[in-house]
């Protein structure tokens, strides 16, 4: 299995940016999040292995009160349970997603759609909409954050987090955008693993909807993938039962209808502790 995102330098680097202190103890990093008076959160996402024994010796360094453990293999969650966690209503990392196998190949690819994907991939490119690769992040953070004022009626603060996570992959991150009109109307910021592709933020204007533009921009992101030398493209994150999130559905649907298979992780596991 393919080490996941959250388990790499980059993703260690990001979450330095934001605050988070990294302890990496046999290549499994442990994030801790440390509060005044109080002691510290820690979280330990998709690792390739769960040591109890480095947990509980990184919270009482820390003086953690609270553990959160996203494990990456479903039979790791009766092991969780046994040591004292209870499973979470919410999670930090979506708990069920879509992969797409890329070692087939772009017409296996598209044949696997649903029809309508198809047809709409076609009528983006006769709406004569424009791809291109980029590197302006602020443009894209700018983009993303007024379409989902727009869309969501909220205000949801990412702009930071957009910025930092494409400084910290670096090389191995990149700008889709699709403009109409030389005007931005959908983009994606993608993230390169060893193996994996992660589809980690995205954004299109109600003009890019009408004209099909994130449909392309998701086809365009899954050939760059492939084409980078990627085994999975991973959506990163669809509707799950255990989990319910309404707003999820409206972009679930449309990530199925590129095909792929669903995948789901146990979710998140907590326990709290008394710092010391």
């Amino acid at each position: 299995m393919p080490i996941d995102l959250r388990q790499t330098p980059q993703y260690a680097k990001y979450l330095s940016s934001l605050g988070w202190e990294v302890d990496k103890k046999d290549k499994v990093s442990y994030f801790i999040r440390k509060f005044s008076f109080v002691g510290s959160f820690l979280k330990i996402q998709r690792p390739e292995k769960i040591d109890f024994d480095q947990i509980d010796k990184i919270a009482k360094k820390h003086r953690a009160f609270q553990i959160a453990i996203e494990p990456l293999n479903i039979n790791h969650q009766q092991l969780i349970i046994s040591h004292g966690f209870k499973q979470s209503k919410s999670y930090f990392v979506p708990s069920k997603t879509i992969h797409i196998d890329l070692i087939k190949s772009e017409k296996q690819l598209l044949k696997e759609m649903h029809y309508k994907t198809r047809y709409n991939i076609k009528k983006a490119i006769n709406n004569k909409l424009k791809v291109i690769k980029s590197k302006d992040i602020e443009r894209f953070a700018d983009f993303w954050q007024e379409c989902a004022l727009k869309q969501r009626a909220m205000w949801i603060p990412q702009k930071t987090e957009i910025r930092e996570i494409y400084k910290a992959f670096g090389k191995n991150a990149y700008l889709i955008f699709v403009l109409h009109s030389n005007k931005l109307v959908a983009g994606i910021l993608l993230l390169h693993t060893d193996k994996i592709s992660y589809y980690m933020y995205a954004a299109s204007s109600e003009i890019g909807k009408k004209l099909f533009a994130p449909t392309l921009a998701a086809w365009e992101a899954i050939k760059l993938s492939k084409k980078k030398g990627s085994k999975i493209f991973d959506f990163e994150g669809i509707y799950d039962d255990r989990f319910p999130l309404k707003s999820w559905k409206g972009f679930t649907r449309f990530k199925k209808s590129f095909g792929g298979n669903e995948v789901e992780y146990p979710g998140t596991f907590t326990k709290f502790r008394f710092p010391y």
